[in-house]
């Protein structure tokens, strides 16, 4: 339990560091950010790397929540715990399907609209 904390906090280490490198916040350069030169074109931008940051949330805690599901099933002796151990890790896929289904819907009417 202890080594899918640190990796955790590994991922959350290098996506702050990856957002800290880039050059722009949301798609927006940072030197119009501090300008205020943003306008209604813009906004679709930052929609989508939004989304695309919140997916990136839900499929990790989609994986940790399978790992404890498996965990469950591994090492838990009754069969009631094994099959809680299951339930986890279906509500983990639905919950990572319908996270799924969600950003190919709005990533349909970002296409359509920006």
């Amino acid at each position: 339990m202890k080594n899918i904390l640190y990796i955790i906090i590994a991922h959350i280490a290098l996506m702050h560091q990856s957002l800290a490198a880039d050059d722009n916040v949301l798609w927006i350069d940072n030197n119009r950010l501090r300008t205020g030169d943003v306008w209604l074109d813009d906004i679709p931008n930052a929609i989508r790397s939004l989304i695309d940051f919140f997916m990136w949330i839900a499929g990790t805690i989609s994986v940790i929540f399978i790992i404890i599901g498996a965990y469950k099933i591994l090492f838990w002796s009754l069969q009631q715990d094994k099959t809680k151990g299951r339930d986890t890790i279906i509500m983990a896929l639905w919950g990572f399907a319908l996270a799924a289904l969600a950003w190919f819907i709005i990533k349909i009417i970002l296409a359509n609209f920006g």
